[in-house]
């Protein structure tokens, strides 16, 4: 059996190994496809380690196959990042999608799927948006209209953006629903389970997180850990310096005065987001709407990217390179294992998003880290070698 995963790895803890291993005791000789995100991940914030070391990770891990989110999905909003991903696995040939959920009320995240065609559904929506709701709590509070079902965890709601995207690509995998057994929203660091959020919370205070982390994922965070605020200077410049701010995917005219006014004023990211924030706006989103800015990705860009053009292939294992040259020849999009001209259109994004995100490190790892993006071969795990 091939099963297929979802992470952002931001970064790899004791839950994310918990979750490989029921996996592994579900399926103990399946081939595990990892859809990753690269260095910019969905909540709009970088990764705290960079793709290939998050590779590297995943591939001691258990995973056998690593595949990479492209920038224009694993940086935008639930559905869209979830539609990536499917289309990814779809192409991949998966038998069964494993992911995490709160609930593990599959019939009723199906519920709110399906009601999202009732004729009447978009009325709701307007309905709540109207009073004052911002878009997700308008779609969650329709949803919960029509169906009489509440979903508000953060896994759930990425379960629900799954079955979607899964049922417009028309794939029809198997589902392994992982019971989640902490918040994903978490910040307390006092037990052996953590969540991402805890573990960046605890970077950005300086507290130890030896002991609560496995050790290979302790040594790189000690070595370098990035954070949203290292590209604070240069999203102030971005903005004083744009003419149109409007043509960033997120941003309005509305929004785009306020930007103006507001930068100014602020010393970080939290204080900017705050004084831009409105009832329509969740902090994801307006943390999104900055990094486009950032990374200068326009509504013009965005509107090309319905589904990934491409598989970039990451790293494998043994077991993963089996598999991969079993189906590679019959893949519908080109499988990627190093950057080439004839991609280039495609994959000029993704240089892009790493050289920004280069530099948050010395000029001499940011520039090794771009060079990885036009020469680095696929990851093969260590004992593979």
């Amino acid at each position: 059996m091939t099963i297929g995963v979802v992470a952002e790895l931001n970064p790899f803890h004791n839950g994310h190994q918990k979750f490989l291993n029921k996996i592994k005791e579900v399926y103990p000789n399946s081939t595990i496809v990892m859809v990753l995100s690269g260095h910019f991940c969905q909540r709009g914030i970088p990764s705290v380690l960079d793709k290939w070391t998050k590779t590297q990770i995943a591939l001691n891990h258990g995973v056998d196959i690593v595949i990479e989110l492209p920038f224009p999905f694993a940086t935008q909003g639930a559905d869209i990042f979830a539609t990536g991903a499917i289309y990814l696995l779809k192409m991949m040939k998966i038998d069964v999608l494993a992911f995490g959920t709160e609930s593990c009320d599959i019939e009723g995240l199906k519920a709110l799927v399906d009601a999202e065609e009732n004729e009447n559904f978009n009325n709701l929506v307007q309905v709540f948006l109207r009073m004052g709701n911002n878009y997700p709590t308008a779609l969650s509070k329709s949803l919960e209209e029509l169906t009489h079902r509440k979903f508000t965890l953060p896994n759930d709601l990425l379960a629900i953006s799954y079955l979607k995207a899964m049922k417009h690509l028309n794939a029809s995998f198997q589902l392994l629903p992982i019971q989640r057994e902490k918040n994903y929203h978490e910040k307390d660091i006092t037990i052996s389970y953590e969540s991402a959020s805890s573990i960046r919370e605890a970077i950005r205070k300086n507290v130890s997180l030896k002991g609560y982390i496995e050790e290979s994922v302790y040594k790189a965070l000690q070595d370098h850990a990035t954070l949203q605020d290292d590209y604070f200077p240069y999203l102030r410049y971005k903005i004083l310096s744009s003419k149109n701010l409007e043509a960033y995917l997120g941003v309005d005219k509305g929004m785009a005065k306020k930007l103006k006014k507001q930068i100014v004023t602020c010393s970080c990211y939290d204080e900017l987001i705050h004084l831009i924030h409105t009832k329509n706006h969740t902090y994801n989103y307006l943390s999104r709407m900055l990094l486009h800015i950032l990374v200068g990705f326009t509504k013009e860009e965005a509107r090309k990217y319905d589904t990934p053009h491409y598989l970039r292939l990451l790293g494998f294992s043994k077991r993963g390179q089996k598999y991969l040259n079993k189906m590679k020849k019959d893949c519908p999009i080109p499988i990627i294992s190093k950057f080439k001209k004839e991609y280039q259109e495609w994959l000029q994004l993704e240089c892009k998003a790493t050289s920004i995100y280069a530099l948050s490190f010395s000029y001499e790892k940011g520039y090794k880290m771009l060079q990885k993006e036009f020469q680095m071969a696929p990851i093969r795990k260590e004992e593979d070698k």
